[in-house]
């Protein structure tokens, strides 16, 4: 179906998988990725020009798990600078699937919009006899023009699932089905060229986050910390002396410490996330947890708990006001 529109999307390619090439079609796991540039992923999608007209930016071509702050900060910039212009309906943007669930809530936390903001990725390179970035950025695409996803935050769309970028998460390594959330489900879909959602997130986002537009030239540094039965207190003390601003600690259940660990972190000097490295549920308040300091992480899975430790550090230390972000982000 072609629409008739005159504002324009703005796609955006950082690499990732859906860049990706190799000498083999049957080369699903050691392709290079961030291979093509963003104009030659698009000229390779049938029927995308029904959606546009589009105006592309290349802001940088690398596998995401060489992923880094300073690039999503950048990131962050030009989608804002984007959504400002008045001839721009809908950022699209291509991103690696490993930072994916990271970068996308980076976004819905630091630009400032109800424009629709989609990201993209794939789960197998262009060259792949399977490939599935054509069809992953065609519904993208589909996504940006429906305004239905006006106000709905930074949106993630694979293998024609729609999920919001708070509770998104990659499930699976190399499935091209890996984008959901075992909690909360997709909140939508795209069937025939419609995308159709059924619920929203309700936490805050884009326009209504205090973190956006991005302010900040620096950010602080937190450590991310995945707990295992046996874990010898040394760890810990490694990642201590790298001297963060704050400490997220993916624990066991429901975000239990172990003893030895708890006993570390109590009362220290920098904030601690308890977060959980189980993929569902949350992580609720315990009695002890004020009086040792600890931050619960709700549902934020830890990868995402340590991206709003990290942003509510640059407004405030106070551990009270920190948990709040936790609650209303």
């Amino acid at each position: 179906m072609l629409w008739h529109i005159t504002k324009k999307i703005v796609v955006i390619g950082t690499g990732g998988t859906i860049a990706g090439q190799s000498g083999s079609a049957e080369d699903l796991t050691a392709y290079q990725a961030g291979e093509l540039t963003i104009d030659e992923v698009l000229a390779i999608v049938p029927g995308v020009e029904n959606y546009g007209p589009f105006e592309s930016k290349q802001l940088c071509n690398i596998d995401s798990s060489d992923m880094t702050m300073a690039i999503w900060m950048e990131l962050a910039r030009t989608v804002q600078a984007a959504v400002d212009r008045e001839d721009v309906a809908a950022v699209v943007i291509t991103h690696g699937t490993d930072t994916m669930e990271e970068g996308s809530y980076f976004l819905q936390l630091t630009v400032q919009t109800n424009k629709p903001i989609v990201m993209v990725g794939a789960m197998r390179p262009a060259t792949a006899i399977s490939a599935d970035g054509p069809l992953n950025l065609l519904q993208a695409m589909q996504i940006a023009r429906s305004p239905e996803a006006v106000g709905k935050g930074v949106l993630v769309t694979l293998n024609g699932t729609i999920n919001c970028a708070r509770e998104v998460v990659k499930q699976h390594t190399t499935g091209s089905d890996a984008f959901g959330n075992a909690f909360f489900g997709h909140i939508g879909f795209v069937q025939d060229g419609i995308a159709r959602f059924y619920y929203e997130s309700l936490r805050k986002h884009t326009a209504a986050s205090e973190f956006a537009p991005l302010a900040a030239d620096e950010m602080p540094t937190v450590a991310l910390v995945y707990l295992y039965g046996g874990i010898d207190s040394n760890v810990l003390h490694a990642v201590l002396q790298t001297k963060p601003h704050g400490l997220v600690l993916a624990g066991l259940g429901h975000g239990i410490l172990p003893g030895r660990i708890r006993q570390l972190v109590e009362n220290l000097d920098i904030p601690v996330v308890r977060s959980s490295r189980t993929g569902s549920g949350m992580v609720s308040a315990m009695p002890n947890d004020s009086r040792h300091g600890f931050i619960v992480s709700d549902t934020l899975a830890p990868s995402k708990a340590r991206i709003l430790l990290t942003l509510g550090l640059t407004k405030t230390k106070d551990r009270a006001a920190l948990q709040e972000y936790f609650y209303e982000y």
